[in-house]
């Protein structure tokens, strides 16, 4: 009997500390900064962007299948484009892409990087309603390839500093424009950048590059919207698993094949997740946002320390973006075995695409996979780098990012998180503490879905507020 009432003490106490700490979990108070819009030509900023959409500035990871005069095009028209910029900044070309400009300010202390790429994935035009490199401006909507994915950044920077410029504005500090056309096959461009800023002795005090967007209704029980920052990138592995066997005809198999022991090893990938970890940018997010929740998700991020096994267990089995950022994950992406039908295969391959937490490394990643199969595979890492450093967020730069995206959205709820994929922003982390990924723009999650896929466009109305956001953004540094 003594143990029945002891145990409904205790649960009414946990039950208790449950609800009141709920009660206690409300948003946390912001101070906002509210400054008015610049006066834009809208017109001619988004008769710019068009512009700068029909460029077809597709990357290869081939360099000699990069049509390279369009490259040069490109970068000749943002001078036809942005005439007080190339007049007033310094501007140099690094690397096979890079263009970096230097906006001398009052001092060359606390310098800001304003970072973007200019050149975007392939788009199959069999697929798309419009053409994909039209620049076409309909019912309010540019449509093209890397009107997200991220050009619309790239003219948010120019436009803002064309338009300070013209105005007589001088900045405080040394601003640099860091753009380049090798982003999305990781080319060389950014990282000789950074090695020049490396070698002139220069810190940044501050780097803003792609990642974060504003949304709604992407965090469980939150509606309003919410501006996520990156603070963080996951680490990235490539690895090839191969296996061999004496290969043969298939009208006579042996008992165990070689493409059995490969089906098992996918089916122990699939099955067999690396351990969960809540990191300090997702434990910030949870508390954050959860703030802004319903009451029973208000109820399980205010006490994350009891429902953490559950959150967890709940992100595995839905999967997707809520389960890749607590855990490294590896998804099979490729799969090689005979080329005939009566073959059987004296070779197979598995490619498995790893994303790293940084509570994990390359090597732990790797020993993971070792671990799921007794058969003797062969294990290559074809690409592979570690996660990101952890920008912190008890800082001025923090604070600055939180003050300009208030102004330009004051009803969202602005948190940092993990980026599950990878910017050419993690190059900085070589020279910066102060690396944030938030490309300006509110976006729908079907517009969001575009990016590297068909169909790709973006509404005027959020050219023309990417734009006020780098001119509210530009006038505190």
């Amino acid at each position: 009997m003594i143990y029945i009432v002891l145990f409904t003490v205790l649960l009414t106490v946990l039950l208790a500390v449950i609800l009141v700490r709920t009660a206690l979990f409300k948003p946390k108070k912001v101070i906002s900064v509210s400054t008015p819009d610049a006066k834009l030509d809208e017109d001619k900023v988004i008769q710019h962007f068009s512009e700068l959409v029909q460029l077809k500035t597709v990357s290869s990871i081939n360099p000699d299948e990069m049509d390279m005069k369009v490259f040069k095009a490109f970068q000749e028209k943002l001078d036809v484009l942005y005439p007080v910029v190339t007049s007033t900044c310094q501007k140099e070309f690094i690397g096979p892409t890079g263009v970096l400009y230097r906006w001398p300010g009052k001092d060359n202390h606390q310098v800001t990087v304003l970072m973007s790429h200019y050149d975007v994935v392939p788009a199959d035009e069999t697929y798309w309603e419009k053409d994909p490199f039209s620049g076409l401006v309909e019912e309010g909507v540019v449509w093209g390839r890397g009107t997200i994915d991220t050009k619309v950044t790239l003219l948010g920077i120019l436009e803002s500093a064309e338009q300070l410029m013209t105005d007589g504005y001088i900045p405080d500090h040394d601003i640099y424009f860091s753009f380049t056309g090798d982003e999305e096959v990781s080319g060389p461009s950014t990282p000789e950048i950074v090695e020049t800023f490396k070698k002139r002795g220069i810190t940044p005090y501050l780097v803003i590059d792609e990642g974060g967007v504003v949304l709604k209704d992407v965090f469980p029980g939150v509606h309003k919207q919410t501006a996520l920052v990156g603070v963080g990138e996951k680490g990235y592995l490539d690895v090839e698993i191969t296996g061999t066997s004496s290969g043969g005809h298939s009208s006579a198999p042996p008992s165990k094949t070689l493409t059995g022991d490969m089906a098992r090893m996918i089916t122990a990938i699939e099955k067999k997740s690396m351990t969960s970890h809540l990191t300090l940018p997702v434990l910030e997010m949870f508390d954050r946002l959860g703030r802004h929740s319903t009451f029973t998700y208000k109820m399980i991020f205010g006490n994350i320390w009891l429902f953490s096994p559950v959150l967890k267990y709940l992100f595995h089995k839905q999967g997707g973006q809520m389960n890749a950022l607590i855990r490294t994950t590896t998804a099979v992406t490729k799969l090689e075995g005979s080329k005939a039908f009566n073959v059987l295969p004296p070779k197979g391959t598995i490619g498995v695409n790893c994303r790293i937490l940084n509570t994990d490394t390359v090597a732990s990643t790797l020993n993971h996979l070792k671990s799921l199969s007794e058969t003797e595979f062969e294990y290559t890492r074809i690409e592979f780098r570690e996660a990101s450093p952890i920008t912190p967020t008890d800082t001025k730069q923090w604070q600055l990012m939180e003050e300009v995206i208030g102004d330009m959205w004051p009803e969202a709820v602005i948190s940092p998180y993990l980026m599950i994929a990878a910017t050419d922003s993690r190059h900085y982390n070589r020279i910066s503490e102060h690396v944030m990924r938030f490309a300006p723009t509110a976006i729908t999650k079907e517009e969001l879905e575009m990016i590297h896929s068909n169909n790709e466009r973006i509404r005027t109305d959020t050219v023309i507020e990417c734009v006020q956001f780098y001119i509210k953004l530009i006038r505190r540094l």
